[in-house]
């Protein structure tokens, strides 16, 4: 059996177990960015948290130092038909739970982070899922990993009837995956996904891997090699010049000593070499208004047809309205230009101003987040911020969609102009460009005037003038769904009638904030599943796709599963509570 026990490899939970334990607003302060005054790590993902973390306890843990359904095809509405009920799409036989003598119990039970991909009647889910990882006892009092996967997909190929789960390869000589999952498809067929993951050495990478038939997948190929990669994104799409051959993209976010980076990659041969080099690398700005040296949440897509290359992202101020920008490419890639929103009030002409939806919070060890959460605060937040022990982190990572030359974009946008304010509702926000990007129509909400916040929208083009925006959208009184906004006149509206709910059941946010203190760190928190970052649950985005005829399929984070704790005298909660798994919808349009 093989332990693990090296310095540059991921977990987030090692640093849960030992005191003192430092956050990235502590020992990095060029990646953050000011909001209320306070320095909010806004930025790092989850999976990212974990590689740091575990690089910084040698991947060891020392013990603890104290105690539906709907007919098969149900005419939902007028518009659209259900093809079957919700699915559960990972495997639940993986999830697994482990008891130590002399530690909490681990539950491996999260599954998050959304995207999909399809060929035919052949479907690829992917998402991130603890139940990838497994510890075993070293010595007396000491654990250590034997297995570190966290990059999870599942496979269908009766069109999402049925799925068979697995966990991504590494990369030829390496050991772990370390989530942030994003997969596309080519004209033939091929899949290839993106993840972070290991080298041999367990430095971070950005890596891709290939499947013909999305069932058995090749090693992931490293794009990039550095322990600052972050948040990375994959596009697949014709060469604008060699228009029968398709490149493969992947963008990522790059944090340095003096802030963040946009990378870019793009790989000319199905995946197997890629170049690469920065495309935008912000400076310091004196004002507070405008863009600053951080950026993440780079969602890059390729039109079909033309083979233009487009990436949003959102780039941080110190003020509370951040800003999404956009660069395209027209070449595949050798050069880039801004596009031009033109948006009244904005600081330039080439962003669009946004406040970040969630709450303000103070998650302990997980740091400064947006969230939505329930239930009231438990106190003790430093700064005087509250902290919900049902909380799940928000984040802006723009939706897009491109066709034919039209451009659609969507976000999630605050309805209050200060920065975490906890009264504030949200919206979904949409606007669409019919000339490549050069000049864009006045933006939209899309999602109805109901209800309290509406986040983290995925949208496709699923005909001809039929586009759809899905998102999650929290109840006033606390309960969560998942609805699909839909236009039929090619994003001129959005009309009420044509809203859907997709998920059969509503959920619950688990307990993510559970207070651990210890004299040395008074600030210490956990997740139920320990090996996730505190405030993380539903994940930072969610997946929509379709064939471009008729049918979508949506793929998101759910919680609508329970599981009860074990009876174990470390466990610092008791009883039975959500846990989180991946869920799809089929979809038909009449």
């Amino acid at each position: 059996m093989k332990f693990r026990n090296y310095a540059n490899v991921a977990f987030a939970a090692a640093a849960f177990m030992f005191s003192g334990t430092l956050t990235v607003a502590q020992t990095n302060p060029t990646w953050l960015v000011l909001k209320n005054n306070l320095e909010a790590e806004e930025i790092r993902s989850n999976a990212k948290f974990m590689a740091d973390q575990l690089s910084k306890s040698g991947g060891v843990m020392l013990s603890e130092q104290h105690p539906s359904g709907r007919p098969e095809e149900e005419e939902h509405s007028r518009h659209i038909r259900f093809r079957g009920t919700n699915v559960q799409v990972n495997d639940p036989a993986l999830d697994t739970i482990q008891q130590f003598e002399g530690f909490r119990p681990f539950l491996h039970t999260t599954e998050s982070e959304t995207s999909i991909a399809s060929n035919g009647r052949s479907i690829v889910a992917t998402y991130n899922s603890s139940a990838g990882l497994h510890l075993v006892p070293t010595s007396p009092g000491i654990l250590a990993f034997d297995r570190f996967l966290l990059s999870g997909y599942s496979t269908s190929t009766d069109g999402g009837r049925t799925w068979k789960s697995d966990f991504m390869p590494p990369a030829k000589g390496a050991t772990d995956t370390f989530g942030d999952p994003s997969i596309d498809v080519d004209r033939h067929g091929r899949y290839f996904f993106a993840t972070l993951g290991g080298d041999p050495k367990g430095v971070t990478t950005v890596q891709v891997n290939r499947s013909e038939d999305g069932l058995n997948w090749s090693p992931a190929v490293v794009v990039d090699v550095d322990d600052g990669d972050d948040k990375e994104w994959i596009a697949v799409g014709p060469d604008p010049h060699r228009p029968w051959v398709d490149n493969v993209y992947v963008t990522w976010t790059k944090f340095t000593e003096t802030g963040a980076q946009l990378w870019f990659a793009r790989s000319r041969d199905g995946g197997k070499t890629w170049n690469s080099r920065a495309i935008f690398s912000p400076v310091d700005n004196p004002n507070p208004l405008e863009g600053q040296t951080v950026l993440s949440f780079s969602n890059p897509v390729v039109d079909r047809r033309t083979g233009a290359l487009y990436i949003p992202f959102l780039h941080f101020t110190n003020s509370d309205a951040d800003l999404i920008r956009m660069l395209i490419s027209y070449d595949g890639g050798r050069s880039f230009h801004w596009s031009r929103f033109n948006i009244p009030g904005a600081p330039d002409e080439n962003s669009i101003p946004t406040v970040q939806v969630g709450t303000f919070t103070d998650c302990g060890s997980g740091g400064f987040r947006n969230v939505i959460h329930t239930g009231t605060d438990l106190g003790g937040g430093r700064f005087g911020l509250p902290r919900f022990m049902h909380s799940t982190r928000l984040v802006t990572q723009p939706a897009i969609r491109v066709v034919n030359g039209t451009v659609y974009l969507a976000w999630n946008a605050s309805t209050s102009p200060f920065f975490g304010d906890p009264t504030s509702g949200s919206n979904i926000l949409f606007l669409r460009s019919k000339d490549h990007g050069r000049s864009w129509s006045v933006p939209i909400v899309v999602n109805p005037p109901t209800d309290y916040r509406h986040f983290h929208p995925a949208m496709t083009i699923s005909r001809h003038g039929t586009v759809s925006v899905a998102y999650y959208t929290q109840h006033k009184d606390g309960s969560i769904d998942v609805d699909m906004a839909n236009s039929d006149n090619d994003g001129d509206s959005f009309p009420a009638t044509r809203v859907v709910r997709l998920t059969t059941e509503e959920m619950e946010l688990p307990p993510t904030l559970i207070p651990i203190p210890t004299a040395a760190d008074p600030n210490r928190t956990q997740n139920y599943d320990r090996l996730i970052q505190p405030c993380y649950a539903l994940g930072e985005y969610m997946s929509l796709t379709s064939l471009f005829n008729k049918n979508v399929y949506a793929l998101w984070g759910d919680s609508r599963n329970l599981i009860t704790e074990p009876d174990d005298p470390f466990a610092v909660i008791k009883g039975t509570h959500p846990q989180e798994d991946v869920f799809f919808q089929a979809l038909r349009f009449k």
